[in-house]
């Protein structure tokens, strides 16, 4: 980790072999915030920075390496401390492009920050702000009142409005998002959601602090004791009554916290097989099949219905396996939220596809219906590694024959006809009932996830780029 200190700059003056005192103390204080992060077990709490590690400290200055900051890429090479220790970054060397594309991993929604009740920051910030004396050595009565409720309103203020720049600075921008979670975002809250309640909320934190530093100017300028007892009741009053009209944003914030911490995580790094197909085609008994363990239940806040996912250990190697809602056929502008979040996934996460066909209708979605929708979902994500598998095949030996007589495909192509009687090209029949073929399936599954999983490391572990735009 690199940290510069305010005023500080990486360059020839780092290249001398020992570190100069305002650098050492810069190094030392980043040394103390990593370890508020680590285990409270962890040795590393016991260590001090040595001198060879504060030059080492200081090479990665002067190199403008990048790396891990409190859960951001941070450039070290432009960094600064603010007054409140925490670390206010600027990128100036033309290394924006390769930060944002570092920063576009998936799991960002797992280190939102916990947030405080509105009721339980105001009664803490209240507690606190009282318990502010005076500055000591003060003999005059009245400059000492104007000086203690000036330092309480200041106190009182800033206890209220540090919690919520806290909020809005660790809550991640949709920008700096991976594109699989902006659209989840989006999928859950609607178009401008997120950012209207993280703009309230600051908001709030602006109204706060502006009339915190208001009411302690007119205290500190009061001219008697009692004056200046009058100015601290109005302006803790005012103080608290602003929050007060304002803590719905907080609320709504809290909302936003819990529902995106809920939400299921995919690993990109370890390759991932999606089931996609129809409603009621049989994706969750073929995860259960394909699962080496119980598949988990995961949900999503836009819909009550569980989706599966499981995980395939096999030769020591460990895949994962996913259902994903059933899609309808119709237009992609006209598709609910729980199927586009079947798009997203096809878009925007580095997965193989496993489609599932019912050809015995028993799914209640026709045959026709169905190879339109292959066939849509086929030319949009072609590119993927894919596995076709006719699912309830031994539905298909029960199959009434009117379903395939001459009048019957009376205007039809022939290759829907093909489609209808075999399914598509190289397609595996599988019944997880009857046991049929599922061997089969397990083996070109293990075949298809470890040519995925040398796909993954030749990206270099996620999509750089959309398949498919989700509309």
């Amino acid at each position: 980790m690199a940290w510069l200190p305010s005023g500080a700059a990486a360059g020839p003056a780092l290249r001398g072999a020992r570190a100069s005192p305002a650098l050492s103390s810069g190094v030392a204080a980043a040394v103390m915030l990593y370890k508020r992060a680590l285990p409270p077990s962890s040795p590393l709490h016991s260590a001090r920075p040595s001198a060879a590690a504060q030059r080492f400290f200081c090479q990665l200055l002067e190199r403008g390496a990048s790396t891990v900051y409190f859960g951001r890429w941070v450039h070290s090479a432009t960094c600064s401390v603010s007054v409140d220790d925490r670390p206010h970054v600027e990128l100036t060397d033309g290394s924006n492009e390769d930060l944002v594309q570092k920063r576009e991993m998936v799991g960002a929604f797992q280190r939102i920050p916990m947030v405080m009740p509105a009721t339980d920051i105001l009664m803490s910030a209240q507690r606190k702000s009282r318990n502010v004396p005076p500055t000591k050595g003060i003999q005059n009565i009245a400059k000492r009142e104007r000086n203690k409720g000036a330092k309480q309103l200041d106190a009182l203020m800033k206890e209220l409005s540090v919690p919520l720049r806290t909020y809005t600075e660790n809550f991640p921008r949709r920008r700096d998002l991976h594109p699989y979670e902006r659209s989840l975002i989006e999928l859950t809250f609607g178009e401008g959601y997120y950012e209207k309640v993280l703009g309230r909320v600051d908001a709030l934190r602006k109204k706060i602090t502006s009339v915190g530093k208001q009411h302690a100017s007119v205290c500190a300028k009061s001219l008697t004791k009692r004056e200046a007892e009058e100015r601290l009741t109005e302006g803790r009053k005012e103080l608290e009554e602003v929050f007060q009209r304002g803590q719905n944003a907080i609320e709504d914030l809290i909302n936003v916290a819990k529902a995106l911490r809920s939400m299921p995580v995919v690993d990109p790094h370890i390759p991932t097989l999606c089931l996609v197909g129809s409603p009621n085609v049989g994706k969750s008994s073929l995860v259960r099949i394909l699962s080496t363990g119980k598949p988990e239940v995961c949900s999503y806040p836009f819909t009550t219905r569980g989706i599966l996912m499981g995980h395939i250990v096999s030769n020591h190697e460990r895949f994962q396996v996913t259902d994903t809602p059933g899609l309808l056929t119709r237009h992609d502008d006209d598709r609910n939220n729980i199927e586009r979040l079947t798009l997203a996934v096809l878009a925007y996460m580095p997965i193989a596809v496993l489609y599932v066909h019912d050809l015995s209708e028993d799914c209640g979605t026709k045959v026709a219906d169905q190879y339109i929708t292959y066939k849509h979902i086929k030319e949009r994500f072609g590119d993927r590694l894919w596995i076709d598998v006719v699912s309830k095949c031994d539905l298909l030996d029960r199959a009434t024959p009117s379903r395939f007589d001459d009048a019957a495909d009376d205007g039809v192509d022939d290759e829907l006809r093909r489609y209808r009687e075999f399914g598509p090209e190289d397609a595996i029949r599988v019944s997880v009932q009857s046991q049929i073929g599922t061997q089969e399936l397990k083996q070109r599954v293990h075949h298809l996830l470890t040519s995925q999983r040398a796909r993954i490391k030749a990206d270099g572990g996620d999509n750089e780029e959309a398949v498919g735009e989700v509309r």
